[in-house]
């Protein structure tokens, strides 16, 4: 739900696409004063351009300052060709074109661009040419595929053409609009390297407004999934602003993007602080459409962190404050905002009436079809909570052939998974089994689409650094020649005084170059050898660890597949069937648990048992009813095991808990509790240690070892499984302690091996 989102953000940046305004107030009157004293020469000619610029790019399209720039664009192309002053003449031509455009006569300002283009080609002017050449593409629309490919090549052209002047601010500047452009055109990898080209390009000329760079490249590492470095670029580009205290309106995007990426990152409480500040510099500014933008964001926010009561007064208070701007897309989020406002309240009747009205609204002009995903999406959620399936399964079909026009994918995955529930809900199994797997089907794709953007980026990344780095190794090997030539010139004409001592100095040079050079060239295949080596190594490493990670995500979703089964299942057992079927779900989700947990980290070898348990006791907690007011007591180190450990451990602990939850407790005690611990002792033995102050087991327990039941023999079984002790007390209730010794993970092993092989390759 966070992606559709960003692009939002992405369109944003576009609306700045033009110049920002170069000449500031205090230049232009200065030019002013000036020009009252000024020759007939270059030097007028460039105040008057520097006024009339002033004019056309101030904010606004007042019909004076237009006219005022057009009398100094004129008087300034005059005294060009009166002085045959080419630039000059060019100039006018790329100003008159600004002028035009501003006007709003879009034809005109086109004609007048391409002239500018066409004389500064043929007068070799390569400042003028890339300013015309952005002009130029502004007449392109970046939403038609065919304009947009020719609006990125003038940009590019523009780029290039200052580069060659040597103008590295306007260089760095094309850059930045050319990434912009980049990304709009799904480019993801390639924009994300031309706005670090750019970035490069400002910080090398000690430019300090590099926030809106940072802003792009954070918005665009979100996007292609990486909201860790996309949060380190959006976190420079809030500091950067400060540093320079800049309070204009692109602080608004900043603070929502970085919100957006906390978002992506589930962190919503630092997301919705964020908001809130965005919000704030809206407000600010008196900005309506990014008022009801953000809002949209701080209230999904809310939702997510429960605060429903928050998200309807402010959506209210918003109302109240700001009238509804006439715009069809912007009037429908408001009425969905408050439909999933109302089923986060679970006031469905509420929740109904919006329901519909947004329902009305997607089909009225104006709306972009784009809107309707979510919109039907949210419709159908609704459906299907209040059991309304024939409507539901209306809409899944008008929705579905919506999602085949556009070829949407993420929608498509929301749409099989509705379907799942539909069918789930009526008992059609099969079909329920087959939605589920094009839901899944779906996912994965997606997620291999933004990782392989990710290594996208960082390949083109590294590959233009390599291209780099061999153009400065070229450049220094012709510093070394023309060095070694200018000696050998100084020594023949040394040699004309001393032939003797020359020769001598000659071949003794001569021998110890060729001793160097014998020793750099064995240094040189030796290092080669010793980097083909690590890289292999490396390769090798990285491939295993995707490896298991792809394992681990496979066996997860299978174990999900199963919980859904289960789930299904459910709805139709009763008593002790059903207790079966939950029993066997726990079981099933503490392994579930153990791969996702894999899945999501960076270590793929092992898993922290401090976490791990916590997320295991708390989905116990919620799958049975806390009739005995059952309370958790919780003490764990952060000891990593391995994945053959911690799946025993979770199935013990789910065994135990669970049977402390069914028999452990009667109705008239109070502070029922159960403990759970997981320590190290002094011997380095891991202790698990569950115990309950129920009950405990019957006096004559031990007499018949069938008493035993299913849950204890498992416990059994999987201490057998750890090597360990198991020891069971009952003394004021239950308690059972297993001690066990940890084996090593698979990466201490890996590392282990790779110290080995780092001393042989030193050997």
């Amino acid at each position: 739900m966070k992606r559709p989102g960003i692009i939002i953000l992405l369109l944003f940046v576009i609306h700045c696409y033009c110049y920002a305004q170069d000449i500031t107030l205090k230049e232009a009157e200065q030019a002013k004063l000036l020009l009252k004293t000024s020759k007939q020469d270059t030097n007028r000619i460039t105040l008057l351009y520097k006024v009339g610029r002033f004019s056309i790019e101030k904010p606004g399209e007042n019909k004076t300052d237009l006219d005022s720039a057009f009398i100094y664009i004129q008087e300034a192309e005059r005294l060009s060709k009166k002085l045959s002053f080419q630039k000059g003449i060019a100039y006018a031509y790329l100003l008159y074109a600004m002028a035009y455009r501003e006007k709003g006569e879009q034809q005109a300002g086109k004609e007048l661009a391409n002239k500018a283009i066409s004389y500064s080609k043929k007068h070799n002017l390569k400042s003028v040419l890339g300013e015309s050449l952005l002009e130029y593409a502004y007449y392109f629309d970046h939403y038609n595929a065919e304009q947009s490919l020719e609006k990125i090549n003038l940009t590019r052209r523009a780029a290039i053409s200052f580069q060659q002047d040597g103008n590295i601010e306007k260089q760095a500047y094309s850059l930045k609009q050319l990434g912009d452009l980049l990304a709009i055109n799904d480019s993801i990898p390639q924009a994300i390297l031309v706005l670090k080209k750019s970035l490069s390009l400002y910080q090398s000329i000690n430019y300090t407004r590099l926030h809106g760079v940072y802003d792009l490249i954070g918005v665009l590492y979100a996007y292609i999934g990486d909201h860790q470095t996309g949060l380190e670029y959006g976190l420079l580009a809030e500091k950067t602003a400060q540093l320079v205290k800049d309070t204009t309106i692109q602080l608004c995007t900043i603070y929502n993007r970085i919100g957006l990426t906390y978002s992506g990152l589930n962190d919503d409480k630092r997301a919705c602080q964020y908001f809130l500040k965005a919000y704030a510099v809206a407000e600010k500014y008196k900005d309506i459409k990014s008022i009801y933008l953000i809002q949209s964001n701080i209230i999904r926010s809310y939702i997510t962190l429960g605060r429903t009561d928050e998200a309807l007064d402010l959506i209210r208070q918003t109302i109240n404050r700001y009238p509804q701007p006439e715009h069809k897309p912007i009037q429908l989020n408001i009425n969905k905002l408050y439909l999933a406002i109302y089923m986060a309240k679970k006031d469905y009747i509420e929740a109904q009436k919006f329901c519909d009205k947004t329902l009305d609204l997607v089909k009225e002009p104006g709306v972009d079809q784009r809107a309707n995903h979510s919109t039907y999406g949210n419709a159908i959620e609704l459906f299907l909570i209040t059991q309304q399936y024939s409507k539901a399964e209306h809409y899944l079909k008008v929705h579905k052939e919506l999602i085949k026009k556009d070829a949407a994918p993420l929608p498509m995955s929301r749409n099989y998974l509705q379907w799942f529930k539909l069918d789930s809900a009526r008992g059609n199994y099969i079909s329920a089994i087959d939605h589920y797997q094009h839901y899944r089907l779906i996912e994965d794709s997606l997620y291999n689409l933004n990782k392989t953007k990710q290594i996208e980026a960082l390949t083109l990344e590294y590959e233009t650094a390599k291209k780099d780095q061999d153009i400065k190794l070229k450049e220094q090997s012709i510093d070394l020649l023309t060095k070694r030539t200018q000696v050998q010139q100084s020594e023949i004409q040394q040699s004309k005084i001393i032939l003797t001592t020359t020769l001598v100095s000659i071949l003794l040079l001569g021998t110890i170059i060729g001793l160097l050079y014998n020793q750099y060239r064995i240094k040189q295949k030796t290092n080669k050898q010793l980097q083909q080596l690590l890289s292999e190594k490396e390769h090798l490493l990285t491939e295993k660890e995707w490896l298991l990670k792809e394992v681990h995500h496979r066996v997860k979703n299978n174990l999900q597949t199963v919980l859904s089964l289960l789930e299904s299942q459910a709805h139709n057992l009763s008593n002790d069937a059903l207790i079966a079927i939950r029993e066997s779900q726990n079981r099933v989700y503490a392994m579930s648990l153990i791969h996702k947990k894999l899945y999501q980290a960076t270590d793929v070898a092992s898993i922290n048992i401090e976490e791990y348990l916590k997320e295991l006791i708390q989905h116990l907690r919620e799958s049975f009813s806390d009739d005995y007011h059952i309370s958790f007591n919780q003490s764990y180190e952060p000891i990593l095991l391995d994945v053959s450990q911690a799946v025993p451990i979770g199935l013990i602990v789910n065994e135990a808990v669970t049977n402390a939850f069914k028999y452990a407790f009667s109705k008239q005690k109070i502070n029922n509790t159960i403990w759970v611990e997981c320590k190290t002792s002094e011997n380095n033995e891991v202790i698990l240690t569950i115990a309950d102050n129920g009950r405990g087991l019957p006096t004559d327990f031990y007499a018949k070892k069938s008493n035993e039941g299913l849950g204890l023999k498992l416990i059994r079984g999987l201490t057998d499984d750890l090597e360990g002790k198991l020891e069971i007390r009952s003394e004021n209730g239950l308690t059972i302690c297993i001690s066990f010794k940890a084996t090593p993970t698979l990466n201490e092993a890996v590392d282990k091996y790779a110290i080995l092989s780092d001393s042989a390759i030193a050997l």
